[in-house]
C-alpha cells in the first residue's frame, strides 16, 4: 500500500526538467535539486523504475547545463534560473550529481552520456579539490553548507567527505581511472583515521583534538580547528555503513538501541545529541536561517527524524547483515504513516512524532522505497 503510494508521489514529481522535490510543486519545492534528485533518482535504479531513471536522466542534464565556471554544480535549477546556495554555497550538490550521474551511467551503460559529461565530472572533481583549501585530502565545508543547511556542522563534515569518497569510488569505476580510484582509498582511509579512535599510526589532522576526543561507537560528525563535533550524524554514518567503512557494527547497532531506550520509538534523530538554548551551540543555530526558525529541540536538523536518511540507514545495515533494526524502522515508519497520513513529510518530531516539515516529499517517498528494498 505505502510503496505504491510513495512511487505515486515521486512519479508526479517528475518534470520536463528532471525530478523535482516535492509533488506539491510549492515555493522553492518545485525545482530539481540536485541532493534530492540524484537520491530519488537512484532509488529508483535500485528498485529498476523506468520512470524514475528517465527523470534522473533529465535531472542530470539539467544540472549539468548550469555548471558554473569553477565547476560547482548548482543546489537547484527553476526554469532558466540556477541557485548554488544563499547564505553560504553547498558543497554536496556538487557531489550527489557526480555521484548519481556515475550510477546512471553505470546501470544504462550510455556511452554517449559518458563522453558528453566527462569534462564536466573533471571539473567538478576539480573544484572539490580547491575545497580542500590545504591539499590534505579532506573536503571542508563551511557552516550550513549541506543538506543540514540549517544545523551546526562545519569544517571537515563527514557526511561530505564520505559523500565524496562516492563520487571518486563512482567515477573510477564509469571512466577507468587509476588515479581516480586511488585517491577514492585514500579518501575512505582518511576518514576511518581522522573520524574514529583507532589504532593506526597514521599522523592525524589535528593530534591534538584528536588526543582530547572522545571514542564512540560512530564515526564523528565534523572536525574543525577549534576541535572534534562529536556528535552523531546519522547521515553520514548511514551512508559511511553503505559504502563498506570500518566501523564496530555490533558496536553502532547497541547505539541505536540506546537511542531507541531513550526516545522510546525507532524514528530516530538525524543528530544527537539535541541542542536546547541552554547549550553553547544554539548561538549557532538562532540566526542561521533564511525564511524562518525551524529549529527548535526535537525538529528539523535539530533531532528531528528524516526518513530518507533512515532508508540508508536500513540499506546500509541490510547490505553489512543487520537486519534486525532495519525491520524495526520499517515498522515504526508504516505504523505512523498508517496513523498520521501517508503524505510522506518531510520529517517528524522525536519528542512527539508529530509530521512536520514539506508535504508530498521524493525524499521521504524515496526513504520508505530504500527501507523496503
Amino acid at each position: 500500500m505505502f510503496t505504491k503510494a510513495a512511487l505515486n508521489i515521486i512519479e508526479q514529481a517528475i518534470s520536463d526538467q528532471g525530478i523535482l522535490a516535492s509533488s506539491e510543486k510549492k515555493d522553492n519545492y518545485a525545482r530539481v535539486w540536485s541532493r534530492d534528485s540524484m537520491m530519488t533518482g537512484i532509488t529508483g535504479i535500485l528498485i529498476k523504475n523506468q520512470m524514475i531513471i528517465d527523470g534522473l536522466e533529465k535531472s542530470i542534464k539539467t544540472l549539468a547545463n548550469y555548471q558554473a565556471e569553477n565547476g560547482q554544480v548548482p543546489s537547484n535549477v527553476y526554469g532558466d534560473k540556477a541557485s548554488y546556495g544563499t547564505l553560504v554555497g553547498r558543497t554536496d550538490a556538487t557531489i550527489w550529481w557526480i555521484i548519481g550521474a556515475c550510477e546512471y551511467m553505470i546501470y544504462t551503460k550510455d556511452e554517449s552520456l559518458k563522453e558528453t559529461l566527462k569534462d564536466k565530472i573533471y571539473k567538478a572533481f576539480s573544484c572539490l579539490k580547491t575545497w580542500e583549501f590545504n591539499q590534505r585530502g579532506l573536503l571542508y565545508s563551511p557552516l550550513g553548507g549541506n543538506w543540514a543547511d540549517e544545523y551546526v556542522t562545519s569544517g571537515y563534515v563527514l557526511y561530505d567527505n564520505v559523500l565524496r569518497y562516492w563520487a571518486l569510488k563512482n567515477a573510477a569505476e564509469v571512466y577507468q581511472d587509476e588515479n581516480l580510484k586511488s585517491l577514492a582509498e585514500t579518501t575512505k582511509k582518511l576518514i576511518e583515521n581522522n573520524f574514529r579512535k583507532n589504532n593506526s599510526d597514521e599522523p592525524k589532522y589535528h593530534p591534538t583534538a584528536y588526543q582530547k576526543a572522545n571514542g564512540k561507537y560512530y564515526l564523528w560528525a565534523s572536525l574543525n580547528a577549534n576541535g572534534y563535533d562529536e556528535r552523531f550524524d546519522l547521515a553520514g554514518n548511514a551512508l559511511a555503513i553503505l559504502l563498506g567503512f570500518d566501523l564496530d557494527l555490533d558496536g553502532f547497532t547497541q547505539f541505536l538501541e540506546q537511542l531507541n531506550t531513550e526516545f522510546q520509538h525507532w524514528m530516530l534523530p538525524v543528530f544527537y545529541p539535541i541542542i536546547f538554548p541552554k547549550d553553547a551551540d544554539w548561538n549557532l543555530l538562532e540566526n542561521n536561517y533564511s525564511y524562518n526558525f525551524k529549529n527548535e529541540p526535537y525538529q528539523f536538523h535539530n533531532g528531528g527524524s528524516w526518513p530518507i536518511y533512515l532508508g540508508w540507514l536500513c540499506l546500509g545495515l541490510r547490505k553489512r547483515g543487520y537486519n534486525e533494526i532495519p525491520e524495526k524502522i520499517v515498522s515504526q515508519y508504516e505504523k505512523l504513516l498508517s496513523e498520521k497520513g501517508s503524505s510522506f513529510k518531510e520529517y517528524y518530531s522525536t519528542d512527539k512524532l508529530i509530521p512536520s516539515g514539506t508535504d508530498q516529499l521524493c525524499f521521504s517517498a524515496s526513504g520508505y522505497l530504500l527501507m523496503k528494498i
